[in-house]
């Protein structure tokens, strides 16, 4: 394990240079993500090697800027889309640049993110959010538009979500919108307990043993269209095989240790298995819009804030309570 696991560095740094067509960007507002957790407490450290400045999910206020923008302007409040992406690769150049073969993001061992009070980003990677939004609200943007990615595509359906933590509570709050039926399903009862709160139909524990009857019970004779797995073991696989109506979807998003997978339902139930990693621009400019109109509610998502100066007790209190999402503010 890495001297650096669990310890948090503080340090005096130039402000950013700025190259053309870039912002210099006050932080107001990081979210801590589980992923950002993972190398704190020394997991990941593989691919995810300390010490690095964390924060992929941020935004804040435009102090300065090189080059011209029609729409943005010193003193707007932003939100930050955090993929770097080369715009000339296969996937950028066909609409898909969530898959850039180039990739880089915020946050990252490969570049330094929002956990600073300035932080340089393209003009382009920057969403003008209104000067009445509450700019604390800017880190539920990115894993908004994680969840936004996931179930954007379901409409008057029946929904299992697997995994009830800050994305898979914001999937909940988008397929209510949709006017699906939001099924709930966790380990955690706290979890499970915030899902009705935020408008879940019902609310399953994971190790239930009649958690299939349950939902039966519940549905009557409608059946499961997709089942997204927020949190994927082999049973989870195996549940969602099992429980989704034939020509239904399993949405994964979820990473995992490896394990055997018994393709035989896949084929003779017909089914669409789609993994969703990463998200395109314009999804990252439609989470904010939700956020804006607090169809994804943060008030509801955001379980505690910490001043930058308290990033330490932000990193224990996320890594050993239960949290939906934890954010910092400058």
């Amino acid at each position: 394990m890495t001297k650096d696991v669990k310890r948090i560095v503080y340090e005096e740094v130039k402000t950013p240079v700025l190259n053309d067509g870039q912002a210099l960007i006050q932080v107001k507002s990081v979210g801590i993500c589980n992923s950002d957790i993972a190398p704190y407490m020394g997991r990941r450290l593989d691919e995810m090697p300390l010490p690095f400045v964390m924060g992929h999910e941020f935004g804040g206020i435009i102090e300065k800027i090189k080059g011209t923008s029609a729409d943005l302007k010193i003193g707007d409040k932003v939100a930050v889309y955090p993929q770097l992406n080369c715009g000339t690769c296969y996937y950028c150049e066909n609409n898909a640049e969530r898959m850039c073969n180039n990739q880089t993001m915020y946050g990252s061992p490969k570049k330094s993110g929002g956990l600073a009070q300035k932080v340089a980003v393209p003009l382009k990677n920057l969403i003008k959010m209104p000067d009445s939004f509450d700019i604390r609200y800017a880190g539920i943007i990115e894993p908004a538009t994680v969840a936004l990615r996931a179930v954007k595509d379901f409409y008057e359906m029946n929904v299992i979500v697997v995994g009830v933590g800050a994305i898979g509570a914001m999937m909940g709050m988008i397929l209510k919108h949709n006017k699906c039926r939001f099924i709930a399903i966790d380990l955690n009862d706290l979890a499970l307990r915030k899902a009705l709160e935020n408008g879940a139909d019902i609310a399953v524990n994971v190790k239930d043993a009649n958690k299939i009857a349950k939902i039966d019970s519940f549905l009557k004779e409608d059946l499961v269209d997709a089942v997204v797995l927020a949190y994927l073991d082999k049973d989870n696989w195996e549940f969602a095989l099992k429980i989704v109506k034939k020509e239904g979807t399993i949405i994964e998003m979820a990473e995992t240790a490896k394990f055997e997978v018994d393709f035989y339902p896949v084929l003779f139930k017909g089914l669409t298995i789609k993994g969703t990693a990463c998200y395109n621009y314009n999804e990252f400019k439609e989470a904010a819009k939700l956020v804006e109109k607090k169809i994804i509610n943060p008030e509801k998502i955001i379980t505690r804030f910490f001043n930058f100066d308290q990033v330490k007790e932000a990193f224990e209190f996320k890594a050993n309570n239960f949290a939906l999402k934890v954010i910092i503010i400058n």
